[in-house]
C-alpha cells in the first residue's frame, strides 16, 4: 500500500509490506528456547516476504531492522548486498537490570538463568550490521562493550509540532461529567497499566496524594493487558489489585480511568495536566514521557535510568524515588501548589524536546547522515 511519505517530498511514496507469523506446532523444546524459537519462526516467516519482493525486482541499499523479536535473522541471506543498520533497544541482563529491579515482584530464578537468551538474535544481527543504533546513551550502554562502543545514540523523535502546548478543550468523562481547563489534573499515562511503569507506585499515592489535594482530578490512560510484565494471576488486571489494595481508601469519583485514547486525545490530556507523572523501571524509555515535555507539561519522574537522561531534576522536571510512593504524592502536591515551579518546568521540558527530540529537526537528519555513513562503508 503506497503512502505520502512523512519524510519530505524526496523520499516518494512508503510501500508497506505486511506478515503474520502464526503459533508453531507443539514441540519437546527445552522450555528456555521456547521463545528463542519463535524468534527463528518470525524471522523465516519475514524470509519468505523479502525472497518475494527480491523477485519481484526489490534490490534495497540499506536495510533498518530491530533484530529483537527475529525479523532480521535471515536478511542478510537475501540481501547480502544490502547494508544492514540495527535498531537495539535493549539487551537482557539478569542482574542490575529490569528484572531484579522491583524486590515486590521477583523474576522466577529459571528465567533470570536464562534471560541471556533473549539476546541471541540481537548478537547475530549485531555481528553481521554496518551500523547500529539506539534510542538513549542508557540503552546503548546495557549492551556488552563491544558493541556498545559502535552504537551511535539517535532517539526516534517526536513530532513536536503536533505535541506542542495550546489552549485545552475540555475533557468529557461521560455520566461523570466534564474535567475543564484550569482545574487540578494530575496524568499518569502508559501503554499498559504494570509495575515496570510504576502504576503500582502511583496507586499507593493516591490516598495521601488526595488528602494533599483533596480536590484534584487524577486521569490514569492505560490498558489492563501488560506490555512487558507479568500478569498478576487470578484472572485480575494489576488495576483491579491496586483497586483492592486501595480502593478503600481513595475517592474513587475523582480517579478516572481512560482506557487508551487517540492521539490527539492524549494531546489534549497532557494540555490539561496541572502535573504529569511518569515512572519507570530501568527500562526502555517511553515516548510519552517526551510527548509530555513537549506539550508543557510539568513533570513528576522517577529518579532510575533512562529518565535521568531526560530530566533534570528542578530545571525541566522534578524526580523523585520510584518505590516511595508517600514522597511521591508529595512532590506531586508541591508541584501542583507552585505555579511558577510549574510554568518554569513546563517552559524547560518543552524546549528539551524540540533540541534534542524533535523528529523533523533533531532525529531525522541524524538518521539521514547515519544511513549516508552506512552507504558509504
Amino acid at each position: 500500500m503506497g503512502q505520502k511519505s512523512p519524510f519530505g517530498d524526496d523520499f516518494g511514496p512508503i510501500h508497506y509490506e505486511g506478515y503474520t507469523s502464526g503459533p508453531g506446532q507443539p514441540t519437546d523444546l527445552f522450555p528456555p528456547l521456547s521463545f528463542f524459537s519463535e524468534q527463528v519462526r518470525r524471522g523465516d516467516t519475514v524470509r519468505w516476504r523479502l525472497l518475494d519482493l527480491k523477485q519481484r525486482g526489490f534490490s534495497p541499499d540499506v536495510c533498518f531492522v530491530h533484530p529483537s523479536w527475529g525479523e532480521a535473522m535471515f536478511l542478510r541471506d537475501v540481501f547480502p548486498k544490502a547494508k544492514q543498520v540495527s535498531f537495539l533497544e535493549y539487551y537482557y541482563r539478569s542482574q542490575a537490570s529490569d528484572l531484579d529491579f522491583d524486590p515486590e515482584f521477583q523474576t522466577p530464578s529459571l528465567d533470570l538463568q536464562y534471560v541471556s537468551l533473549r539476546n541471541l538474535t540481537v548478537l547475530q544481527a549485531s555481528a553481521l550490521s554496518d551500523v547500529l543504533v539506539s534510542p538513549t546513551q542508557w540503552q546503548a550502554q546495557t549492551f556488552p562493550a563491544p558493541l556498545g562502543d559502535r552504537i551511535k545514540v539517535i532517539h526516534e523523535g517526536i513530532d513536536t509540532n503536533v505535541a506542542q502546548p495550546a489552549p485545552a478543550q475540555p475533557l468529557s468523562l461521560g455520566s461523570r461529567g466534564v474535567i475543564a481547563p484550569g482545574e487540578t489534573l494530575i496524568t499518569f499515562v502508559s501503554r499498559s497499566l504494570e509495575p515496570y511503569r510504576g502504576f503500582h507506585t502511583f496507586m499507593r499515592a493516591l490516598p495521601a496524594l488526595q488528602k494533599l489535594l483533596p480536590h484534584a482530578h487524577i486521569a490514569i490512560v492505560g490498558k489492563d493487558e501488560p506490555s512487558y510484565g507479568r500478569k498478576p494471576g487470578r484472572g485480575q488486571s494489576w488495576r483491579q489489585v491496586m483497586l483492592d489494595e486501595v480502593g478503600p481508601h481513595i475517592d474513587r469519583r475523582r480517579v478516572h480511568f481512560l482506557g487508551t485514547l487517540p492521539y490527539a486525545d492524549l494531546i489534549n490530556l497532557f494540555r490539561l495536566s496541572t502535573v504529569h507523572v511518569y515512572l519507570t523501571y530501568p527500562f526502555v524509555l517511553s515516548w510519552s514521557l517526551l510527548e509530555a515535555m513537549a506539550a508543557g507539561c510539568a513533570v513528576v519522574g522517577s529518579d532510575t535510568a533512562p529518565v535521568q537522561e531526560v530530566i533534570e531534576d528542578g530545571h525541566n522536571g522534578v524526580l523523585t524515588g520510584f518505590f516511595d510512593h508517600q514522597a511521591l504524592a508529595e512532590t506531586i502536591a508541591s508541584v501542583a501548589d507552585d505555579r511558577d515551579l510549574r510554568q518554569r518546568l513546563s517552559v524547560n521540558a518543552r524546549q528539551t524536546a524540540v533540541d534534542r527530540y524533535d523528529f523533523h529537526t533533531v532525529s531525522w537528519p541524524a538518521y539521514e547522515r547515519l544511513m549516508h555513513e552506512a552507504l558509504a562503508r
